[in-house]
């Protein structure tokens, strides 16, 4: 049965009269809308969310986690006298009952949340100025939340960076091959195997007491409301995997998607290549942001970090190509196998600068 955006939007606590709405963004997990309502002769806009109950199996836990780690930003924000919060941090609306989420007629659980005016986003960093940002804002997000009750939050997704799970599920799908398409990733298969030592060092890692923090664990670009007329990061958005984790994810996905040459669906392999300017830059936003709160052990790993995830994407991309496409959006059949093709040369590219990288790191640890 369909939802009808108007009754759902109505069950929030928005002293107005409703509109109209429309999807809104391109996120491959929930489906977002922007709802309209007249406040008193005012348009006033909010983001209606309804989130994918077959990724988050516990929404109420999403939503938690969201509401709670905002809770936590303003009130650091408002202790530090800035001004401008409702701009600064997310705005959860509650229902009319007093919760953050409403249940439809066919159990989907929904969010709303106001709508940032006089901002925007971008899919894809194309200068090295909107790389430095993206290090700089997420950065500062994880200052923020860098004293966070670790007890207060659960994951979102279990073991959603776990990689020696990530590989388990990738050699279950190959052992049972549900979507005969084992045949077509021989290739991938190699070079999965080629590099498990990248999992075994996550093993090491966890072992040697990598801290434990609550982390975004989706660091895109597209994640960072910017502002109209400064281009500042404003504000880190999309808090539906806010859970425990450790800055080598959030480091390393944002080396993944803000210093690659390409988009991570390019059929060109010959134009996937890391851009080691970009990193650079990255680099400098994130531990300008994070000096004296990121430890040696977390600081000697940045770069392992971007191997760490873009190997563990790659994984993903294949586990879910073997299973028939069941998790990740795609436009064509070998969508996924392209995105899983395209992030094995992302890895190569990052093996061939890794020095490169290793020494940026090094630069800002003695500078900063």
């Amino acid at each position: 049965m369909k939802s009808n955006k108007k009754v759902i939007a109505n069950n929030f606590d928005i002293y107005g009269t409703y509109i109209s709405s429309k999807l809104f963004g391109n996120g491959h997990i929930n489906t977002t809308y922007i709802v309209s309502y007249n406040e008193l002769g005012k348009i006033t806009r909010y983001i209606l969310r309804k989130i994918n109950k077959f990724v988050f199996k516990e929404p109420k836990i999403v939503i938690a986690n969201s509401v709670n780690i905002s809770t936590h930003v303003k009130n650091k924000l408002v202790n530090r006298g800035v001004i401008d919060v409702s701009r600064r941090t997310m705005t959860f609306i509650k229902t009319h009952s007093g919760e953050y989420y409403h249940i439809d007629e066919n159990k989907n659980y929904w969010s709303m949340v106001l709508f940032f005016e006089d901002a925007y986003t971008i899919d894809f960093v194309k200068t090295k100025e909107q790389s430095y940002k993206l290090g700089k804002a997420f950065g500062n997000f994880q200052k923020l939340i860098s004293n966070a009750n670790i007890s207060d939050y659960k994951e979102t997704i279990p073991d959603f960076h776990n990689l020696p799970k990530r590989l388990l599920a990738f050699d279950a799908a190959v052992k049972t091959n549900p979507s005969n398409r084992l045949k077509n990733i021989q290739d991938e298969l190699i070079a999965i195997n080629n590099n498990r030592g990248i999992s075994h060092k996550y093993t090491e890692l966890i072992s040697k007491n990598l801290p434990l923090r609550i982390t975004h664990n989706d660091t895109k670009i597209n994640n960072v409301m910017l502002d109209h007329k400064t281009d500042e990061g404003l504000c880190i958005i999309d808090l539906d995997t806010i859970m425990p984790g450790t800055v080598l994810n959030d480091f390393g996905d944002m080396v993944r998607t803000s210093t690659a040459t390409v988009a991570e669906d390019e059929k060109d392999l010959s134009k996937v290549n890391i851009q080691v300017d970009f990193f650079d830059a990255l680099t400098k936003g994130y531990m300008e942001a994070l000096v004296g709160i990121i430890t040696n052990i977390e600081i000697d790993n940045l770069v392992y970090g971007a191997k760490l995830i873009i190997y563990e994407q790659a994984i993903r991309f294949l586990t879910d190509y073997l299973l028939g496409d069941i998790y990740y959006s795609t436009a064509y059949v070998n969508h996924n196998l392209i995105r899983a093709k395209n992030q094995l040369a992302l890895l190569n590219s990052v093996l061939l600068h890794e020095d490169k990288m290793e020494s940026i790191i090094k630069k800002y640890t003695q500078i900063l």
